[in-house]
Order: C-alpha cells, then structure tokens, then sequence
C-alpha cells in the first residue's frame, strides 16, 4: 500500500505540504513487517 506515496515522494514532489500523507508513510516504514520485508528482499529503491 505504500508504493502509491513513494512513487509520489519521489516523481511529484510529495512533501511536508501533506503532513497527513508523510505521517502515514512514516508509520507504514516503521511497521515491523515493513521492516522484515526489507531485510528480505533489500531496500528500496524507486527511481525518478
């Protein structure tokens, strides 16, 4: 559910504007199971 807000972060401009959005995301990357899924499959990454 989180690729949508960093897709947006990172191709348009996604930023503090929306403390809402940012609040949310910030609460998904601190997620345990966010956590094991990155050391499983290696950080992300998403390119502009």
């Amino acid at each position: 559910m989180s690729f949508p807000l960093v897709a947006a972060t990172v191709r348009a401009g996604l930023n503090a504007s929306r403390p809402k959005l940012m609040s949310f995301l910030d609460r998904i990357h601190a997620r345990p199971a966010y956590r094991r899924a990155l050391e499983r499959g290696g950080e992300y990454k998403p390119s502009s």
